[in-house]
């Protein structure tokens, strides 16, 4: 599956959003207690004004050295993509690495991976490498001028994998840098912190932030003394669950017989679509996403995805709720949302184009939801209040049978990030502080902002002296 959604074209997510931010207006999301019956958040708007990133390298298994490009550099600074099935990277990062396309009989090895217009062709690297990845902050943010970790700071080690590479540079790479991915295959079997905190401070000048973005092997301790730097697994307040659903099967490789790109299951929250899609019953699948408008609902299955900045409901799901686009208009440049009932405009509407990392985009009309809720695994439903989506239609083929899979929707990072109007007029902070995508637990995990994670065994302790003073009143009482 190829990302989603690429940074809004024609703007340098670091200078120009920084600098952004200095100047917009900021209304704080709001949230109840923790543990109430429900959370309400309001203040999400359409783009998220950050996205979690990570440092990789790249080696070589056989010879155990790090590619280099000519100048010396070894660290790619990439997105992490819970949205995307493999590592893909830029065309001028795979020829700065002297990494070579592979060929059968003559022909370049071509991989026809999911993306918003169907499939986008991508080569397929010659070899397996290995890929190791080490925190990112805004201290080893390399397009603002930080340092990048040093080779010791490297772990997490997946390979040897076959990657993705882009076969044509990008458009937007003299603006916006190489968009160089890590996808699942990083991601699989581990389990990714993110620390939003920093990014919330985008109002001070002086101190600017990033999403902090660890992965961890299950099972690493809780780190309080290292909060800021290495915290290990956080315990989170809510968990909301996941499915994980491979999309290989929509996938091609030409010639025939050859080999594709290393794949894994992408997050959802929801059911299985894949399964639904085959025809198999998914047991104990957890409660999907309810999306409302005016007196309507509807429940689905919907793609977390950390490298999307904006966030989608399908054109059936948005029927439910009384919606379509005025005939005509869907894929054009000036996409128009209407009521179905009466073919008046829906109001607030606003567009956002969408690209893939193979270059392939589409401008999508969005509108605010009157609410989309998840519910947690502590009975909690966390709601966002006036919730903007697009609508957009994201289908897979299966190159067999010809069937055909639209999903539901998708979760982008405007919900859990600080978010941004389209023109960037006003930036509004995240709702929360901290959030964990573990994959092995399939579930979600959230801590709300102004929150740190409590150290279980703390938080154990509490009940058990709670639990102490409890019968030392009865055992007073039955004296």
């Amino acid at each position: 599956m190829d990302r989603f959604c690429a940074p809004v074209p024609g703007i340098t997510r670091k200078s120009a959003l920084l600098a952004t931010f200095a100047a917009a207006g900021i209304l704080g999301a709001t949230a109840p207690a923790s543990f109430a019956g429900s959370v309400d958040i309001s203040g999400v708007l359409p783009i998220a004004a950050d996205q979690p990133q990570i440092n990789a390298i790249i080696t070589n298994p056989s010879s155990g050295s790090v590619l280099t490009t000519s100048g010396g550099y070894s660290v790619i600074q990439a997105y992490l993509d819970t949205g995307t099935s493999s590592i893909v990277l830029a065309n001028s990062t795979w020829n700065g690495l002297s990494i070579k396309p592979a060929t059968m009989n003559g022909q370049n090895v071509v991989f026809n991976d999911v993306a918003i217009g169907g499939t986008t062709p991508f080569y397929v690297s010659s070899s397996g490498y290995d890929i190791s990845t080490a925190p990112f902050s805004v201290n080893t943010d390399q397009t603002i001028g930080g340092t990048p970790p040093p080779l010791s700071s490297f772990g997490n080690t997946v390979g040897p994998a076959n990657l993705e590479l882009t076969e044509q540079p990008s458009p937007l790479s003299s603006l916006t840098g190489a968009t160089d991915i890590m996808g699942m295959p990083v991601m699989d079997g581990k389990v990714t912190v993110l620390d939003i905190g920093p990014a919330n401070n985008f109002a001070n000048v002086n101190h600017q932030g990033e999403t902090q973005t660890y992965i961890y092997a299950p099972g690493t301790p809780f780190n309080p003394s290292t909060l800021n730097t290495n915290p290990g697994i956080v315990p989170t307040t809510y968990q909301v669950g996941l499915s994980y659903a491979s999309f290989q099967q929509f996938t091609s490789v030409s010639p025939t017989g050859a080999t594709g790109a290393t794949y894994a299951p992408n997050p959802f929250i929801g059911a299985n679509p894949v399964m639904a899609f085959n025809g198999q019953t998914q047991t104990n699948a957890p409660p999907g996403v309810t999306v409302a408008f005016n007196n309507a609902s509807a429940t689905g299955s919907f793609l977390l995805d950390t490298g999307a900045q904006s966030s989608f409901i399908s054109q059936a799901m948005a029927a439910k709720l009384g919606v379509e686009y005025e005939a005509g208009t869907y894929g054009t440049s000036n996409p128009v949302l209407v009521y179905a009932a009466t073919g008046k405009v829906v109001p607030n509407q606003f567009t956002i184009p969408l690209g893939g990392a193979g270059g392939s985009s589409i401008t999508a009309a969005g509108f605010y939801l009157s609410s989309l809720s998840l519910q947690t695994k502590q009975g909690t439903t966390i709601t966002f209040q006036n919730a903007p989506v697009e609508v957009l239609d994201v289908t897979v083929t299966d190159p067999t049978t010809k069937t055909s899979l639209t999903l539901d929707g998708d979760l982008g990072m405007n919900f859990f990030e600080p978010s941004a109007t389209v023109d960037l007029s006003t930036v509004n902070a995240a709702a929360f502080n901290w959030m964990t995508i573990d994959q092995p637990d399939s579930q979600l995990g959230l801590i709300m902002a102004g929150d740190n994670p409590v150290p279980e065994p703390a938080a154990l302790s509490l009940l058990l002296v709670g639990a102490t003073v409890i019968l030392a009143r009865r055992s007073r009482r039955r004296r």
